[in-house]
């Protein structure tokens, strides 16, 4: 019994000492933070039409390691993780949504200071062909967030306009 109550007793002083010590971030690297201009709370404009688009709260977790967007509009839901991986020191999205939608979105930052990310998905008219989705997001020196998005059904040649949303953060 005291061999016991001795075990229990070590085993909770190391598990208090261990939470008590910060744990050094595998994620510190400052190509882990090119994107944490997007964190924040944000009422969310659609450009073309001057409309009200969704909301959106995008927060760093999981040690800064990641991303994470929850978007809410009228009667439509979705979020996404985004991570960058130093393996192929690429920024990685997946997103997923309320329509069943599933896209990985893979990029990073541009010559301009934009993340530009872009997935690959069959074109929804069942033709066989790959339609690439493309994000653009820009940082505006106001401190919004301007989301672009385009797609092309010809391997880059050609993009058509999908949306322009505009970013401003709540408060």
């Amino acid at each position: 019994m005291t061999r016991a109550f001795l075990f229990a007793a070590v085993a909770a002083a190391a598990s208090s000492a261990v939470a008590q010590q910060p744990t050094p971030s595998v994620c510190s690297a400052a190509a882990h933070h090119q994107f944490d201009f997007w964190a924040g709370e944000w009422t969310v404009t659609d450009q073309a039409s001057g409309q009200f688009a969704g909301v959106s709260h995008i927060e760093q977790v999981y040690g800064g390691c990641v991303i994470r967007e929850n978007w809410a509009s009228e009667g439509f839901r979705g979020g996404s993780l985004n991570s960058y991986w130093a393996t192929d020191r690429q920024w990685h999205q997946i997103w997923m949504d309320s329509a069943g939608a599933f896209r990985h979105f893979i990029g990073g930052l541009d010559d301009q200071g934009r993340m530009v990310m872009t997935a690959h998905q069959p074109d929804p008219a069942g033709s066989g062909k790959i339609r690439l989705i493309r994000l653009t997001f820009t940082h505006n020196l106001d401190g919004s967030v301007r989301q672009f998005s385009d797609y092309s059904d010809d391997d880059r040649r050609t993009w058509k306009f999908r949306y322009d949303y505009l970013y401003r953060r709540l408060g």
